[in-house]
């Protein structure tokens, strides 16, 4: 006979929390990435590349919208090992919170394009869901709850204690006029935060 019992009962009766937060005080990493393009001799539509950055381009009626694409590992297979709350608990994986501290884009002498003027339209995006639009971005930082695909994938590779990846895309629209700069770099920084919770485990 199959008996399922919750662990919302056993942390009730090991008086224990329900929640339990890991994030940079318990030594989950950032997400950061930098990285320039050289726009001289490029016309929109074109790919470009950088690094581990892949930038696709799309000609946009007087704009050209340029998609940074960058794949990050959240928890490395060492994380489990050092982080002592995922040795035991990384299958109870409830939610997970990204804290976005920074997203610029620059030109090429590093200086931040202005969000009002240089830059019609820019957003973030991790695993396929938009966690910040432009006016998010102008004011950092900003708290996202990750959801649907960009959780789900996240939270099977935590569950399996495999190292989790997952894609980000930066999207930023400039105008044609002014002319862009002769390069344009991108900068940015997010903290997350697995949230571990009640669970359901099955007894035979």
């Amino acid at each position: 006979m199959v008996r399922r019992l919750s662990l919302a009962a056993l942390a009730f009766m090991a008086c224990g929390p329900l929640e339990l937060r890991i994030d940079e005080t318990k030594g989950v990493p950032s997400l950061s990435g930098t990285t320039q393009v050289d726009l001289g001799s490029f016309t929109c539509g074109e790919p470009l590349s950088s690094g581990d950055f892949q930038v696709n381009t799309r000609q946009l009626e007087g704009a050209c919208e340029f998609t940074f694409t960058h794949a990050l590992e959240v928890l490395q297979t060492s994380d489990y090992q050092n982080i002592g709350e995922l040795k035991t608990a990384a299958n109870l994986v409830q939610r997970i919170e990204l804290t976005i501290q920074r997203l610029d884009f620059t030109d090429g002498a590093g200086a931040t394009l202005s969000l009002d003027t240089q830059v019609t339209s820019a957003s973030l995006h991790l695993g396929g869901q938009q966690v910040a639009s432009r006016d998010e971005l102008r004011n950092l930082p900003h708290m996202v709850q990750l959801s649907g695909a960009a959780l789900n994938e996240l939270k099977a590779k935590i569950d399996a204690r495999q190292p989790a990846t997952v894609n980000v895309q930066a999207i930023a629209v400039l105008p044609n006029e002014p002319p862009p700069p002769a390069r344009i770099g991108l900068a940015y920084e997010a903290q997350p935060a697995i949230i571990l919770g009640p669970g359901e485990i099955t007894i035979f």
